[in-house]
């Protein structure tokens, strides 16, 4: 008996033996992968001329080595390409037409800007950023106090690639993390108010190395006004910069303890929140800041005598104090710019929109004469380590 196949299920059959070769197939994309660059930084510097210097870094596969095995050249596994013009486009016009591939954004992750360009304005960066669809929103800004493309020459040792160090700094909230995403919100959304974390570029001594190595640190944090630096919080400062955002890592403070004998006690502070709400009265609005820790004893050269609540609550209070006189501090830098560093304003547009209205004139004279922050700080001290007693308690 012979099969009779209707026509339908042979036109599926013939689609279905068109399509299989294809999954087969290396690559699915537009490009081939060979001929892509991948960039992982990009540093935005502005010439004494004012025109845009854009400079990336991309990631070399030729020179990437596996395992514990050095490259028997000792090159370096990236490269820094730079171009000059007009705008950021510009710019990266230049440079791509020397390079043998196409440029990849999709795998960057730190944007660096130099001191010249930041005063002169964010603005053109941003604009360009929501612009170009290859950009992530997740990607790391820092600020350099100089030229940007300067920090290429530092010496990776903890990381085969500069871009992992930076990364790490806000990663792991040794810096303020700021993100792409939340300089574009604050311009489209609020004032154009902010900060950046800072970098830092030096000479180091590692007993390890046979010379001095270039090195890449955490500087303090600038303050933008109006999508613009226009100055840089001070080390102190900028730890008070992450209290107000939540974003401390577990950091040790010391603090001096007041009464009999004074001394010092080391905590390690842990588990760091923070919530901020508003109130108003008339035309005043206070910015409420709660901040709560737990905190581990480190170290402590006191002759309080820790078994007693009341030298445990004494350490507390101390600790609590100089959290709320960093923040405080960090909020005092920020006012006498009239900069929304923190977007407080959020609390004033969406809580109170007939007040808003009514300060529409003159939104930042308002913001700082009419509107102050209020911290209320409390550290549990919640370990004291193996021993009850001071070392110093006579």
């Amino acid at each position: 008996m012979r099969l009779v196949i209707p026509s339908a299920l042979r036109r599926i059959a013939l689609g279905l033996s068109a399509a299989l070769p294809l999954l087969l197939s290396g690559c699915w994309s537009k490009q081939e992968l060979n001929d892509r660059s991948f960039v992982s930084t990009l540093m935005i510097d502005r010439t004494e001329e004012g025109l845009t210097e854009v400079s990336a870094m991309f990631l070399l596969p030729n020179r990437v080595t596996t395992g514990l095995s050095n490259s028997t050249t000792n090159q370096k596994p990236y490269a820094l390409v730079s171009g000059r013009g007009r705008d950021i486009a510009e710019a990266f016009q230049r440079f791509q037409r020397d390079l043998p591939r196409y440029v990849t954004w999709g795998h960057m992750q730190v944007i660096i800007v130099g001191d010249r360009y930041a005063r002169a304005g964010l603005a053109p960066l941003l604009d360009f950023l929501v612009r170009m669809p290859d950009f992530r929103l997740r990607v790391y800004v820092f600020h350099f106090a100089g030229e940007a493309r300067e920090l290429s020459k530092i010496s990776s040792l903890f990381e085969r690639f500069p871009t992992e160090v930076w990364r790490e700094f806000a990663h792991m909230k040794q810096a303020p993390p700021v993100q792409s995403r939340e300089l574009l919100y604050a311009q489209w959304n609020n004032l154009g108010d902010g900060y950046l974390p800072g970098l830092n570029l030096g000479h180091k001594d590692i007993p390890t190395e046979r010379e001095r190595v270039e090195w890449s640190g955490i500087a303090p944090a600038a303050l933008i006004k109006d999508n613009k630096v226009t100055d840089l919080f001070t080390e102190e400062e900028t730890t008070g910069v992450l209290l107000l955002n939540s974003r401390v890592p577990e950091t040790v403070f010391t603090v001096p303890i007041p009464g009999p004998g004074n001394g010092l006690a080391s905590a390690r502070l842990v588990d760091v929140t923070q919530r901020t709400g508003a109130s108003r009265r008339g035309d005043r609005v206070t910015i409420r800041t709660r901040i709560r820790a737990e905190a581990d004893l480190i170290t402590i050269q006191s002759p309080l005598d820790l078994t007693k609540p009341e030298s445990i609550r004494k350490i507390e209070r101390a600790l609590e104090e100089r959290l709320g006189e960093l923040a405080a501090a960090a909020a005092r830098k920020a006012r006498a710019h009239q900069a929304d560093a923190f977007q407080w304003s959020e609390y004033v547009k969406y809580g109170y929109p007939s007040l808003w209205k009514k300060w529409s004139g003159s939104l930042r004279e308002n913001l700082a004469e009419n509107v102050s922050p209020k911290f209320d700080v409390r550290v549990h001290l919640r370990n004291t380590g193996e021993s009850r007693s001071s070392l110093t308690n006579k």
